[in-house]
């Protein structure tokens, strides 16, 4: 009876998860500039036979990513093209996913209890949906880090073979974001533990080399294979750089060293930075454990973090003799590390940087609520009322913020808006555009996707932009009066300063346009 009272209760969060992953899709669509650039870079990819062999830009230390997000865009992009939202369709099945495997993995992992109640939380929030409601290439790493961290307890727990399936999955988030890196890690952390019990174990014989060869070969074999997957996912970056003078690995090296994104003042002592780095924890911790699921509220997360910690804590005592022990260390140490390494870091940590961690902040919340599910006093089951009231305070708050209603500028109007500059553009003539938004996005990207779906009325690319006949300037903000005087490139390098035409989209921007006197 209660295994089927956690099915349907399993059941109810999937079809929660399909409809605030998948609801009004279209109509409250992100497509901003990243999404338009990644869009063209891919549509390129079936429409001109342009393969690609980096992936999108950093923001921060202007580095590239693998090309792997570009190519899994590429089929469900294919298949809804020129709409843009094949892909979205693809990030949102995998949110889905990523609630149903929490479930799963996290039942061999922390118990089910604690993992069906992890699912919930991560069902319920509104933050992972939104990371599930777009096409961007940090939203599939909070599925690919499950994944990886369940092969990692499989590689302790089964065989150490499936250190192949580990690297594959930081294989594939180092090309998510960067920042991942902190996966890596945690993972390579694990090995070398698992390496030093091998060791005891095999010091407790005489013929130490051969024993420790038994024990250790299919961990030794499973690191070869991720190191040969790692290596060849890195491939066609490593090529791109070396072709390019090693931009990305001079990029990377001034990230690391130069411009104190992991330094502060170079004169603070070694036990200062230390301690600066231990002081930030406390703020990471928060943000990751409650901030991201529920708001800025300092004081309050604080005692969140408080009790989450002291939970996972109680959890340990009371597995510390059974099958789960390792799953909770494991996820304890995925936390740890990713805690002190977003607390090394010295810019604004966003939200995207720490997707990876999601499942993780989840499954910490599952195993706190698990703890307090078995509390009671006498033959009083306050644990149970207790989290009953817990989760719905935590859907009170999230639900109403769930990102499902139309937005103000729907990609909809976006296309329509393209398709008047479409209409006033000849086949052939070489025209640009101007994006003026609170986006800070000139190039217009999400509007320049659309424009680029005309094969015969593509803008120039933007390594052109200085030969043109005609500019359009598109006004979302509406905050300058005279668009023309503004000190942009593409507008102070244009000779004719004159609008042909001006126009208003109901609703939407102003656009403006400028066209190249003919004795120019």
């Amino acid at each position: 009876m209660q295994k089927n009272w956690r099915q349907w209760w399993l059941g109810l969060i999937i079809v929660l998860a399909l409809v605030t992953r998948f609801y009004n899709l279209w109509d409250s669509l992100q497509f901003q500039g990243d999404q338009g650039r990644d869009a063209i870079v891919v549509s390129r990819i079936f429409t001109q036979r342009d393969l690609v062999f980096i992936g999108p830009v950093t923001s921060v230390g202007n580095m590239y990513l693998g090309p792997l997000y570009y190519y899994f865009m590429l089929p469900f992009l294919w298949l809804s093209y020129p709409s843009p939202i094949g892909p979205v369709y693809a990030v949102a099945a995998l949110g889905v996913l990523t609630v149903y495997l929490i479930y799963r993995l996290g039942r061999n992992l922390v118990g089910e209890n604690s993992a069906l109640l992890a699912a919930t939380l991560y069902a319920l929030s509104a933050n992972f949906t939104l990371f599930a409601r777009f096409s961007w290439n940090p939203n599939p790493a909070p599925i690919v880090s499950l994944v990886t961290i369940y092969a990692t307890w499989l590689s302790l727990k089964k065989s150490g073979i499936y250190w192949w399936l580990v690297g594959l999955g930081i294989s594939v988030l180092i090309q998510l974001h960067y920042v991942t890196l902190l996966a890596a890690g945690a993972a390579v952390g694990v090995w070398i533990w698992q390496q030093i019990q091998m060791i005891k174990q095999a010091k407790k014989t005489q013929k130490f080399w051969q024993n420790y060869g038994k024990i250790s070969r299919k961990s030794w074999i499973g690191v070869l294979i991720a190191s040969l997957i790692l290596i060849s996912s890195l491939t066609p970056l490593v090529l791109f750089d070396w072709k390019h003078q090693w931009l990305n690995a001079k990029a990377f090296q001034a990230l690391i060293f130069k411009d104190k994104t992991f330094t502060t003042e170079t004169a603070e002592s070694s036990l200062t930075k230390i301690w600066s780095v231990l002081r930030e924890t406390d703020g990471r911790s928060m943000q990751i454990l409650a901030e991201i699921n529920l708001g800025q509220l300092r004081e309050f997360n604080r005692l969140i973090v408080l009790l989450t910690l002291g939970l996972m804590g109680w959890a340990l005592w009371r597995n510390r003799r059974t099958s789960y022990l390792s799953g909770h260390i494991l996820i304890l140490w995925w936390l740890v590390v990713g805690i002190l390494g977003t607390a090394a870091y010295q810019h604004t940590v966003f939200d995207h940087y720490i997707a990876y961690l999601f499942p993780i902040s989840a499954l910490m919340g599952g195993v706190a609520l698990g703890q307090l599910y078995h509390w009671q006093i006498g033959q009083f089951k306050i644990g149970k009322i207790g989290v009953g009231l817990l989760i719905l305070g935590f859907a009170s708050y999230n639900l109403p913020k769930m990102p499902l209603k139309t937005t103000g500028w729907t990609v909809s109007e976006i296309r329509q808006t393209s398709q008047t500059i479409l209409d006033r553009v000849a086949p052939g003539e070489k025209y640009n555009l101007v994006l003026l938004s609170e986006s800070h996005d000139l190039d217009g990207q999400n509007y320049r996707y659309f424009l680029t779906t005309d094969k015969n009325k593509p803008p120039v690319p933007l390594e052109e932009r200085g030969n043109i006949n005609t500019l359009f300037i598109i006004n979302e903000e509406k905050k300058s009066q005279k668009v023309t005087d503004l000190p942009i490139y593409e507008i102070v390098t244009f000779p004719n300063k004159v609008p042909s035409e001006v126009y208003h989209i109901p609703n939407g921007p102003e656009i403006t346009i400028l066209r190249r006197d003919k004795t120019d």
